[in-house]
């Protein structure tokens, strides 16, 4: 995966099950499968087939959300 289809991905507030596949390397329902797992742990949303993005950052623990930002964001909010 590039980094501009990363960042396209997470320039949405929300993931879809297609964009954790597509993060991941997982099938459809690999994903779903996924997903589910991270809405158990939190899910802001409440919406079927999709995750706020924080709530992944959460589950897998990242806290250096710097590099799921694309350059241009970060120069035009400084």
């Amino acid at each position: 995966m590039s980094n501009l289809e990363r960042e396209e991905i997470f320039s949405k507030d929300y993931l879809t099950i297609k964009d954790l596949g597509r993060l991941l390397g997982l099938t459809y329902q690999v994903a779903a499968k996924k997903m589910r797992e991270i809405k158990f742990k939190t899910d802001r949303l409440g919406i079927q087939g999709k995750i706020h993005t924080e709530d992944y950052f959460d589950y897998f623990n990242i806290t250096d959300r710097q590099r799921y930002v694309s350059e241009w964001k970060s120069k035009k909010e400084v």
